[in-house]
């Protein structure tokens, strides 16, 4: 197979992922789901790497990056809430520039809720692709 054939390939891969959403509740009890769409292997890279791992905290540790800053620093996530319509998370301030409240939210939820999400994106990113990689191979 050629490069070309094989780079077709793999942007046909990533158009077919679906959004993952994940059932959380803030602060106030509310219900909400987050929904997320995985991005490329070199997308997650880039942004697990502005996100350097705290000190002290094993999960970070153990991942090499701060999974916490990752989850707030997500790009494209929405918010589905009692309607099932998802709400855009993107504002626009009086200069007219673009601007995403997702870290707002992310700071409103539970502690449960942000491991939840925490779980779902490392895994959506790091082992759910390792799982496919060997499924292929057996």
């Amino acid at each position: 197979m050629k490069l070309e054939e094989l780079l077709a390939q793999a942007d046909k891969m990533m158009e077919a992922v679906e959004p993952i959403t994940v059932p959380v509740k803030l602060n106030g009890g509310q219900h909400l789901g987050v929904r997320f769409l995985p991005m490329s292997g070199a997308d997650w890279r880039t942004l697990t790497a502005r996100h350097a791992p705290r000190d002290g905290a094993e999960k970070d540790a153990a991942r090499g990056y701060n999974i916490a800053g990752v989850v707030a620093a997500y790009p494209d996530v929405v918010v589905i809430t009692d309607d099932a319509e998802p709400d855009s998370l993107l504002r626009e301030d009086s200069l007219g520039h673009t601007y995403s409240i997702w870290p707002d939210v992310a700071s409103r939820l539970t502690a449960k809720s942000l491991e939840a999400l925490e779980f779902q994106m490392w895994a959506a990113h790091e082992y759910t692709p390792e799982l496919v990689e060997q499924a292929g191979k057996a």
